[in-house]
């Protein structure tokens, strides 16, 4: 299939997962995606360096642990009123989180009685044709969909911001469910127009737990109504080139597009397929698509075709027990379509075997040390790359710099494993400049296959390479990246900064990840605040906010901007002020030129 989505088929999902806000830091200028070819030097899906290379698209990527534990950017749901795959060119200031979606009612089963437990991330017409087509005396309905304070539901239009977490607290004992349906958008997790989204580690890592037993082994059927859900590592109708370009086409940054080609198609992980099986262990009936997927709105009336020729659902179900032969009536429905049956794994199977290791990682009861002796056996295996992204999430929530001396030696007996360290370090040597070939540097580090020193190389050799490229999405992506694994940016010197990155937001946001210490890169940002772009202004208000605290010929230059059409521009230089006080008089002369209640208040403030 091309990768213009303009030639997709009829009523075809986008099937693809935008990563949603990027927060520079929790407090940062929200975007929920970048930007697309804006502004000189802004390029094409291919990005940077040409089309995609299986030595790209097959490098090891570090999967999709932004929300797996501390540190991480967490809420990464499109905003309130974005429409999926809409690029949103403006940052606007990071919305406080609700604490978490309320919780569910889960009604009592009579005798006989069957439950539907419901996920829905994009539309209702898949869960309305199912709760139409199964009566309420025989099924109980049980939406487990976040649903807000204030009333907003998913059923709604404009949905809501999440904190991490709320899958996990969707698992009680008390909920046992016979069928359960995921209906949305996926691409590496389930997401949709409502606002909140589910990745597949954060299934993964709940299905785990005893208290999920009722939403992962217990049911007997499962419909995963979204594309790719059953997708195998196989080519489809798509090339790895033309995957990525609908992911960059629908909003995803460089980077995560990156990730989530190579999760379908790449060595890294097992396959959306396997991932959900291993999931759902010992569930006998799993229906989703090994490719694209309709939109709902068409797939609906396939379900009422389905249930219809089933007839009465609830002595189906009955009869079926957890017999795993193939539903030839729902895959007659949607021939065609792409849709396909599984099971869920099996202690017989191997892949069993490889779920209680990755369960075993994630497992908080046992120590850190045991844990280490099931990441050594990971390791230790032909197939590691399929634990890298599990492994990858252990060492993030427990860094090698707070092992104890008995955790050290077992960490030292993983380091010599010589056949896996000279094929990560290869890796590293032969992927391009990108998010992956840092990440997968950064775990070379953490397990002491390469220095410090070379590490802090790699990174600022990078540096080098992209302030030299004409000025991209692609190139603010990989530089923020760079960011979180070495602070190379805090020696860059104002010469080093070329003024390319001064014209337009993208280089004011890779320049407030980067940091550079030098001050005379403060007084060239201040042309940021002049730019007839609004995005651009706001992106330079946040980034000189960060480089608190600012000298007076600074702050000086910033008062006109309190009176700046934007009102992001005028709250955020508002915040620097009022995070400066108490302010010099040259300062409050400044402010008060334009506005002397508030050079009032401010002087106020600062004599408190």
């Amino acid at each position: 299939m091309s990768g213009d989505p303009s030639v997709r088929p009829p009523h075809a999902r986008h099937c693809t997962w935008r990563y949603g806000a990027r927060h520079p830091e929790n407090e940062g200028p929200r975007r929920i995606s970048p930007p697309r070819h804006r502004g000189a030097g802004a390029r094409g899906a291919e990005g940077l360096y040409g089309p995609v290379r299986w030595v790209r698209v097959l490098g090891l990527l570090l999967a999709l642990v932004a929300v797996a534990g501390p540190g991480c950017a967490g809420r990464r749901g499109a905003a309130p009123g974005d429409k999926p795959g809409r690029a949103r060119a403006t940052p606007t200031p990071d919305p406080t989180p609700l604490a978490g979606a309320e919780p569910v009612h889960v009604a009592p089963l009579r005798s006989g009685q069957f439950r539907v437990c419901a996920f829905a991330f994009h539309s209702p017409d898949e869960l309305a044709a199912i709760k139409a087509a199964l009566p309420a005396k025989d099924f109980v309905f049980t939406d487990l969909s976040p649903v807000f304070p204030g009333g907003v539901d998913s059923t709604g239009s404009t949905l809501s911001r999440l904190t991490p977490g709320w899958f996990a607290d969707r698992c009680r004992p008390d909920l046992s469910c016979d069928i359960v349906v995921y209906s949305g958008e996926f691409g590496g997790a389930f997401f949709g127009s409502y606002g909140y989204y589910l990745t597949i580690q954060e299934m993964e890592e709940a299905s785990c737990q005893a208290r999920c037993k009722g939403l992962f082994g217990d049911p007997r059927e499962v419909f995963l109504m979204a594309c790719n859900t059953l997708a195998t590592k196989s080519a489809d109708r798509r090339t790895p080139e033309e995957y990525r370009h609908v992911l960059l086409t629908h909003g995803y940054s460089h980077a995560d597009a990156d990730r989530v080609v190579a999760m379908r198609y790449g060595p890294l992980g097992p396959s959306f397929r396997e991932s959900l099986r291993r999931m759902f262990t010992g569930v006998p009936r799993i229906y989703g698509f090994s490719t694209v997927a309709p939109l709902g709105v068409s797939t609906a009336p396939r379900l009422r075709q389905y249930f219809r020729r089933k007839g009465d659902y609830a002595k189906y179900l009955e009869r079926a027990g957890r017999d795993s032969a193939p539903n030839k009536d729902l895959l007659t429905a949607f021939a065609g379509m792409g849709m396909v049956q599984a099971k869920g794994v099996t202690a017989l199977e191997p892949t069993g075997a490889d779920r209680d290791l990755v369960c075993g990682l994630y497992d908080d009861s046992q120590t850190v040390a045991e844990r280490l002796r099931v990441m050594r056996q990971m390791l230790s295996r032909k197939d590691f790359l399929s634990f890298v992204p599990t492994i990858e999430v252990f060492l993030g929530r427990h860094p090698p710099e707070q092992y104890s001396d008995a955790e050290r030696r077992l960490l030292r007996d993983i380091q010599s494993l010589e056949d896996t360290r000279r094929q990560v370090t290869e890796l590293v040597d032969r992927l391009e400049l990108s998010v992956v070939k840092m990440q997968m540097a950064n775990l070379a580090r953490q397990l002491t296959w390469i220095t410090p020193a070379e590490h802090e190389e790699l990174a600022a050799e990078g540096l080098k390479q992209l302030l030299a490229e004409p000025l991209s999405t692609e190139v603010a992506d990989i530089g923020c990246e760079l960011s979180k694994y070495v602070p190379t940016g805090a020696g860059l010197r104002s010469e080093d900064i070329p003024d390319q990155l001064l014209w337009h937001s993208e280089g004011y946001r890779v320049l407030a990840c980067l940091a550079p210490a030098d001050p005379r890169v403060t007084v060239r940002m201040l042309q940021g605040l002049e730019n007839i772009d609004a995005s651009t202004r706001q992106w330079a208000a946040y980034a000189l906010w960060k480089r608190r605290p600012l000298d007076d010929e600074v702050l000086v230059a910033m008062a006109p901007s309190l009176d700046d059409s934007s009102a992001e521009v005028r709250e955020r230089v508002l915040q620097t002020f009022e995070a400066e006080v108490p302010l010099s008089p040259r300062v409050l002369t400044a402010i008060r030129d334009g506005d002397p209640d508030l050079a009032a208040t401010l002087e106020a403030r600062g004599e408190d």
